[in-house]
């Protein structure tokens, strides 16, 4: 239920706020207190305390407590600890089919948090407290963990424990309220296109179109890997399309949704004229193309060679789009995103772009309502 001005009570598992509700489209809070808290059953509830005044809102809660506690059916606390419960929450994740990538990083965030809680002296699932959760992060940040690193680590966290109260593991789950501002994406290392042609070139036997294909349709380097030539789409003579259909770890892409993206003329002229059969690139793989890249990079003193990635093609692919205005849902479509902000993340306006956009302003400014060029005089300005 959405509550705003929320309150947790002292003394208390209870939560007080007021109710929103809607009226002809717009949203309006309640002017009484309502209080939402876990029954001993594990329901919750929010129930109407029939005041809007918030000392009275106050103690009508501690004597819903009172009852709580009095509750002669009230389940035996439980026993479960942070190291079973982390067992658990991983052991179904696996069972639901999650990707290896995917169990390796919840793994990982779990160790951070068992490691958290015994630093803590936290043993019980039980123990954990909303409070608990806030120091967590800061551990976290004072770990010096990139943001969001820190920012998965605390998600995870919360979905484990809601995930133990439905499954009634614990009794009361009370991490809902808690919010952090969400973190901002650091900067990504990006190819400019005369970088990306200049890789291409370099590029020695199936190297070169593994490249395009990464830096000229937004390929993943594991699509590339899985790429058959099945996939790969002609008209006539001329190949037009990519089918992008695997690439991930269980058989589909990474987003499980399959895409089309055109065939840009610097993949074509790379691809031989027959079409063939089977993988198309066979003998790349991931591991030591990347090693075979970081040579490349250093070969050419590219600015901090190693900050580049396999995925740097990919930034590379979605910078080409956005800065040559294509439309967004279409570029969307073409990447295998279904967000814009996951785009936005890729997007980077190269400076040379940027100085070009500068010198069109500078060219062409208004004075006094018309247009000059910058070799234009000002009067009265102590100009001469």
């Amino acid at each position: 239920m959405k509550l705003v001005n929320r309150e947790r009570v002292d003394g208390t598992q209870i939560t007080i706020g007021k109710r929103i509700y809607y009226k002809d489209g717009k949203k309006i809070a309640a002017t009484k207190f309502s209080a939402e808290y876990t029954d001993h059953n594990g329901k919750q509830l929010c129930r109407s305390l029939e005041t809007a005044n918030t000392a009275q809102a106050r103690r009508k809660t501690l004597k819903i407590q009172g009852h709580l506690e009095k509750e002669i059916d009230m389940p035996a606390p439980s026993r479960i600890t942070i190291e079973e419960l982390a067992e658990k929450y991983l052991e179904t994740v696996k069972i639901k089919g999650a990707a290896p990538k995917t169990v390796k990083k919840y793994q990982a965030d779990l160790n951070k948090l068992k490691d958290f809680c015994h630093e803590k002296n936290i043993r019980l699932a039980r123990q954990f407290s909303d409070n608990d959760l806030y120091a967590y992060r800061q551990y976290l940040v004072n770990k010096e963990y990139a943001d969001k690193t820190v920012q998965g680590a605390i998600v995870l966290a919360k979905q484990m424990f809601k995930w133990a109260w439905r499954q009634k593991l614990i009794v009361v789950y009370s991490l809902e309220a808690v919010s952090f501002p969400k973190a901002k994406a650091g900067p990504q290392p990006c190819f400019t296109t005369e970088q990306v042609d200049a890789l291409i070139k370099k590029g020695v036997g199936k190297e070169e179109l593994a490249f395009a294909l990464m830096g000229y349709a937004g390929l993943r380097i594991g699509e590339v890997e899985q790429l058959r030539w099945e996939n790969i789409i002609a008209k006539g003579k001329l190949f037009t399309m990519i089918h992008v259909r695997r690439g991930g770890s269980n058989g589909t892409t990474k987003d499980r949704d399959e895409r089309f993206v055109p065939i840009h003329p610097e993949i074509a002229k790379l691809l031989p004229r027959k079409k063939g059969s089977g993988v198309l690139l066979p003998t790349i793989k991931a591991r030591k193309l990347l090693k075979r890249l970081k040579t490349l990079c250093a070969e050419y003193k590219f600015e901090n060679p190693r900050q580049y990635k396999l995925h740097s093609f990919r930034h590379h692919f979605a910078s080409l789009c956005a800065n040559h205005n294509v439309a967004h849902r279409k570029a969307l479509a073409w990447m295998g995103h279904s967000s814009s902000q996951m785009l936005d993340l890729y997007y980077h306006l190269y400076d040379e772009d940027s100085q070009q956009t500068m010198a069109a302003l500078a060219n062409s400014y208004v004075i006094d309502g018309s247009f000059g060029s910058q070799d234009s005089t000002l009067e009265g300005n102590g100009a001469v």
